[in-house]
């Protein structure tokens, strides 16, 4: 009966008001992030999702639509069953998988789909997607709608190229959102994370696609803060789509301290004539994954050479990591801070099972959604509206929750240290520590944000305690359960 019963909302809607469900367990995509539901629902068209929402909207249920839990931070949880006496549903929309091509390289597409499978789809039509994160394990929804991004001075990140919205708010109305019928939600949607509706649909601006260069260069590491951050700012400076993998600190367990490794690897993307070779395809280098030690190019088409496969994802093992994006112009002063910082943690991390502390820097063009990481709304009028993301991950010699969660309080200081100083920006699915006032900073339209919030899900249907206590939502802080329930991970 329960399997039937995730088929379709209509014998859902039946089963939920006759009889009880067994709950469903759902985890990240590392299972350090936990949360259990009333069910999981799998609607298997957009009717029978707003059939769906308009039946527990009067009840008030909690409602969590997930993908592939590629995240690391509390964003995507759902409010667990134990510490609420309202149902609370992990919604999948697997199955809203229409696509149409149209006009001038646009292509329309349900929410089902991930990147790994509509890739080929543009492909097929002799398209690509405008950039790519490194790895094409994501829907493509829940990917886009957090910040996810790629690198290059003069991209976006993948939301900005979405043209418009299909939605279904808390009470199963569905709304067309696009620069013409709403504006604002349109920014508003961009960067939504999983709070103001159900995406069903998007349309996206895709290009045609193209063969591309990538160049892995080996280069010297330097143990001197200042010079590293010479180094960093000067290769940055060569490339218009690169990344900077490295410096990487190893944990020296005889002297208890982070030693920088010798080396580290630049990677770059250049346009070229050409074509028909495809040697970058095997190569997971692109995410770390591959032979990375030695230096080395290939060429493949654009999607192939910028992003790997989810055979290509080489390690799902516990990791503690925040990515920030600053202003470029002031990558050189932000690296030292962000370095010695992450040093003067040092003695917090003793005695944990510490493997190594890798950095990483890539490069994004600013976009105007309320709540992208990159949105120019705060830059002064000389700025270049292009960022830095500047990422720090701790990563253990084995699965230890001890280490997982002093990586989390260590990390969790940044904003609060280096934040106003350097107008940072933090990723929304990877660690982050702040309230409305911060945000409001740093992202200056998050009242417009929040007003839409609040049209399309009046009763907190959508929230989760990620999203109420990082943009302090009142009118949900007394319906969103404060209590925390015994999970895998710290609170």
């Amino acid at each position: 009966m329960l399997a039937n019963m995730r088929e379709t909302a209509v014998l859902i809607l039946t089963l939920l008001s006759a009889t009880s469900v067994n709950a469903y367990r759902w985890f990240n995509w590392e299972f350090d992030v936990t949360c259990e539901a009333t069910d999981y629902v799998v609607p298997a068209s957009e009717a029978e999702l707003a059939a769906f929402l308009k039946h527990e909207h009067p009840k008030g249920s909690f409602i969590k639509a997930v993908g592939n839990g590629h995240g690391l931070s509390n964003l995507t949880t759902c409010v667990d069953v134990s510490t609420t006496d309202r149902d609370s549903y992990i919604l999948s929309l697997s199955k809203l998988r229409d696509i149409k091509f149209g006009h001038n390289n646009t292509v329309t597409f349900g929410a089902g789909w991930d990147l790994v499978d509509i890739v080929p789809e543009l492909i097929a039509r002799k398209l690509q997607p405008a950039n790519l994160c490194s790895e094409r394990v994501q829907n493509f929804i829940g990917a886009a709608t957090t910040g996810t991004h790629g690198t290059g001075k003069n991209l976006g990140n993948i939301a900005s190229n979405i043209l418009a919205f299909r939605v279904v708010d808390a009470a199963g109305n569905i709304h067309v959102i696009n620069n013409e019928t709403d504006p604002d939600g349109l920014k508003a949607f961009k960067i939504s994370l999983g709070a103001l509706g159900i995406v069903t649909e998007v349309t996206l601006q895709a290009e045609p696609l193209q063969f591309i260069k990538r160049t892995t260069e080996v280069v010297q590491a330097s143990a001197n803060v200042t010079e590293q951050a010479a180094l960093i700012k000067k290769y940055a400076e060569q490339h218009d789509r690169i990344n900077i993998a490295g410096p990487t600190y190893s944990w020296d367990d005889t002297k208890q301290e982070w030693e920088i490794l010798p080396t580290f690897t630049l990677m770059y993307w250049e346009p070229t004539d050409v074509t028909g070779v495809y040697n970058c395809s095997t190569n997971f280098c692109s995410n770390g994954c591959g032979d990375c030690s030695n230096n080395s190019f290939c060429y493949d088409l654009a999607p192939y050479s910028i992003s790997v496969p989810p055979a290509g994802v080489c390690s799902r093992a516990f990791m503690g990591q925040i990515e920030h994006f600053v202003p470029l112009e002031q990558l050189e002063s932000a690296s030292i801070d962000y370095t010695n910082l992450q040093l003067s943690h040092t003695d917090k991390l003793k005695g944990l099972a510490n493997s190594v502390a890798v950095y990483e820097y890539r490069f994004i063009h600013g976009d105007d959604a309320f709540l992208s990481p990159a949105n120019t709304y705060n830059l002064p009028a000389n700025s270049s509206g292009i960022f830095a993301a500047i990422t720090i991950t701790y990563i253990p010699t084995y699965n230890e929750y001890e280490a997982l969660w002093a990586y989390t309080d260590t990390l969790g200081t940044f904003v609060s240290e280096l934040g106003a100083k350097h107008n940072v920006r933090p990723h929304w699915n990877k660690n982050s520590v702040f309230n409305l006032t911060y945000a409001q900073t740093a992202y200056p339209h998050v009242d417009k944000w929040l007003d839409i919030e609040a049209k399309y899900d009046p009763k907190c249907q959508f929230a989760n305690r990620f999203v109420v206590d990082h943009l302090d939502i009142e009118r949900c802080q007394d319906i969103v359960p404060t209590a925390v329930p015994t999970l895998l991970v710290k609170a």
